[in-house]
């Protein structure tokens, strides 16, 4: 009887540990992951698909397409202030870390430059926005934003401001990941002032002025939507 006990106990112990380490190993397994896709007739087209505890966002409009993971956790970071302040006290080689935490996308950064620093007197004469201090870095190094250059951005951006059509494809996504991307990409700084910011929206936000843009995200979310 011991015996068959000793056997039972053991069975049922393997049992356990099997379904433990099975358990363990789903949880390990990523979760469905969040995607979109945009398209620009005869020009471009962008398509993204993030692991779980990503936001799949993707921009598309006549001057080109482009895409990113937004990480869920923590906040878009556009502050010139703040900005400054993390690229003074880091070095070269973290400048891009620095911008890919900040910016909620993959910034890389590279100077043949050995004695280059971030300058003070440039950063605090000429910084009006965010896109000044890319613009800077740029010109002191090889800069790119997931993948593309600044020329890429200013042509995206100008295309924003100047209403030549724009379309942002995202969701379901809180609101304010919309709002920090259209503060990423124009350059100003735009804050929801009434409403919840993490009430779930999903695009296409299409329009030919950001205001546009603006305005439909207003509705969609039932915010209110102002400049910083």
């Amino acid at each position: 009887m011991k015996l068959r006990s000793l056997k039972y106990l053991t069975l049922t112990l393997s049992f356990i540990v099997a379904s433990a380490a099975t358990l363990s190993a789903q949880s390990l397994l990523p979760a469905p992951g969040s995607s979109c896709s945009c398209e620009t007739t005869g020009h471009c087209k962008a398509n993204q698909t993030c692991p779980d505890g990503y936001f799949a966002i993707c921009t598309c409009s006549a001057t080109g397409c482009t895409s990113s993971c937004s990480a869920m956790a923590g906040f878009m970071d556009l502050s010139v202030a703040s900005l400054t302040k993390k690229l003074r006290l880091a070095s070269p080689a973290d400048y891009g870390p620095v911008l890919s935490k900040a910016f909620k996308k993959v910034v890389s950064f590279k100077t043949s430059d050995p004695k280059f620093r971030f300058d003070r007197a440039v950063a605090d004469g000429a910084a009006g926005s965010h896109w000044d201090i890319v613009a800077y870095l740029a010109k002191n190094g090889e800069l790119t934003i997931n993948g593309h250059d600044l020329a890429f951005w200013t042509g995206i951006r100008q295309n924003l401001l100047s209403g030549g059509g724009f379309d942002l494809c995202a969701g379901p996504v809180p609101a304010k990941v919309i709002v920090d991307e259209l503060s990423f990409i124009s350059g100003t700084r735009y804050s929801i002032i009434s409403g919840d910011p993490k009430t779930m929206v999903s695009g296409p936000f299409t329009g030919d002025t950001i205001s546009e843009l603006i305005n439909t995200l207003d509705q969609k979310a039932n915010i209110t939507i102002a400049e910083k």
